[in-house]
């Protein structure tokens, strides 16, 4: 597939705040599942930009804003070309064999251990949280693929899709009380079952495809808006594929209607805009603007 995107955010003070500095997670990740063909960010005021690679392999985008000012309007267009037509397309490993799979990458690359270990309130130790559902069960005749699609089903069927039941980095235990949230919390909640199956397991963000479920050519879409712009999955380490997403808020196995944009320990290693300034008020919640459309691949 290859997409356009192009996505605003922007933000309101009720009174001028100064010396902003911000990071930005927006650029989509090239990887080999992903070409990204173009990407041009603009800021409004203009601020002076720069960048660098995070510890996951994330594009950051850093600006700073020293004038006084009372909105903040960042845009991203980018063209990207993503190529993960067949999740399951890959010479599979015997379910026997998978954690002696899992346990040689954790020696070949020791930084594997950030997606195993890592426990946070929003990736917690999923065991020891109080008034949890039963979680589903880790056979090991299952293979990771089965198992991860077996508790994608289980947290569908378990809670319920609420936009607005949670806030922005909800804790786990806050999500599994209340039985209903968003994407972000449907990725923590995989994301912590993997890992206390002591499988690598990371909080992916990036864009869904409006018209994934839909049969059409390709052919450019029209315009649509998302209010909640961004969508959030998890990823696992899968024994003979490497990594591969799971969306529980779609029951989807991640395909080439998704684009990843960031990656991390949980959606705070992975947020699209993190800030600080110094002025009175913190002002209103960032309004957010976004435009997928398919294009024509040459």
């Amino acid at each position: 597939m290859r997409y356009l995107i192009q996505h605003e955010t922007v933000l309101s003070f009720p009174k001028p705040v100064r010396e902003h500095q911000c990071e930005l997670r927006l650029v989509p990740r090239a990887d080999e599942s992903q070409r990204v063909i173009a990407v041009k960010i603009e800021v409004r005021p203009e601020a002076h930009l720069g960048g660098y690679l995070d510890c996951f392999g994330n594009r950051v985008s850093t600006l700073s804003l020293v004038t006084p000012h009372d909105s903040l309007a960042v845009s991203l267009t980018a063209e990207v070309e993503t190529r993960l037509a067949n999740p399951f397309s890959f010479a599979a490993i015997a379910a026997a064999e998978e954690p002696a799979w899992i346990e040689a990458e954790l020696r070949r690359e020791p930084r594997l251990l950030d997606f195993v270990v890592h426990r946070s309130e929003r990736v917690p130790e999923i065991g020891g949280i109080e008034k949890k559902p039963a979680l589903p069960p880790r056979g090991t005749r299952r293979s990771v693929v089965e198992s991860m699609q077996e508790a994608m089903a289980w947290a569908a069927d378990t809670f319920r899709y609420a936009p607005g039941a949670t806030v922005v980095h909800e804790p786990l235990a806050e999500f599994l009380e209340k039985r209903a949230g968003v994407c972000q919390d449907f990725a923590h909640l995989l994301v912590a079952v993997a890992r206390s199956w002591g499988i690598p397991a990371r909080y992916a963000m990036g864009y869904l495809d409006p018209g994934y479920d839909e049969d059409d050519e390709l052919e450019e879409r029209a315009e649509r808006f998302a209010g909640g712009a961004t969508h959030a999955w998890a990823e696992v380490l899968v024994p003979g594929a490497g990594w591969r997403g799971f969306d529980a808020t779609h029951r989807l196995v991640v395909n080439d209607t998704f684009v990843t944009v960031a990656v991390g320990r949980d959606s705070r290693d992975a947020a699209p805009l993190r800030g600080s300034f110094k002025g009175d008020e913190s002002g209103e919640e960032p309004r957010v603007r976004l435009r997928i459309a398919r294009q024509q691949q040459q």
